[in-house]
């Protein structure tokens, strides 16, 4: 018997979405999208390299990349040292967070440096930005795999105001 075919939006409990946190660039993904020639090719794009439009508010975004690395908010909300009520306040959309709580909780949950700054556009925040000295410190932290805590201990031995 076939597999049955899945959208994005309707994957079983079971599956995993497929992985979007390839590092194509902009101008790559474009060059790929305009290469496509037939429904099927825009079908396999959409698939491999976009987000659902669903996830346009932080909370949807958010929970679409928890969905996606198979995470639990309370265990995000923990490592990102936020108080449990806030956490829930924040992913369930009742609060918007500010550009530090959208960064200690994209840290908290691994995500990629490309996942962390869709985070921030989507919230309407800067994206982090390699020229600033206290972002290209919060980068380099997301590109090593630091969490919270070794991220703000970077920002204070360079200076730079930490995480709050």
């Amino acid at each position: 018997m076939p597999k049955k075919e899945y959208t994005r939006n309707e994957l079983p409990a079971n599956e995993k979405a497929p992985d979007k946190t390839d590092c194509k660039t902009t101008g790559e993904l474009l060059h790929i999208l305009t290469s496509t020639h037939s429904a099927k090719e825009l079908d396999s794009y959409l698939e491999a390299h976009t987000y659902p439009e669903k996830a346009a508010d932080f909370a949807s975004c958010f929970q679409y990349f928890l969905d996606l690395h198979n995470l639990k908010r309370a265990d995000v909300i923990r490592s990102a040292q936020l108080d449990r009520t806030y956490g829930y306040q924040i992913l369930n959309g009742s609060r918007q967070p500010g550009r530090d709580k959208i960064l200690a909780l994209c840290i908290a949950a691994g995500l990629s440096l490309r996942e962390t700054q869709r985070c921030l556009e989507i919230s309407g925040e800067g994206i982090l930005y390699a020229r600033s000295s206290r972002d290209a410190v919060i980068i380099y932290g997301i590109e090593h795999h630091k969490d919270v805590m070794e991220i703000n201990e970077l920002l204070a031995n360079k200076g730079e105001r930490i995480l709050e």
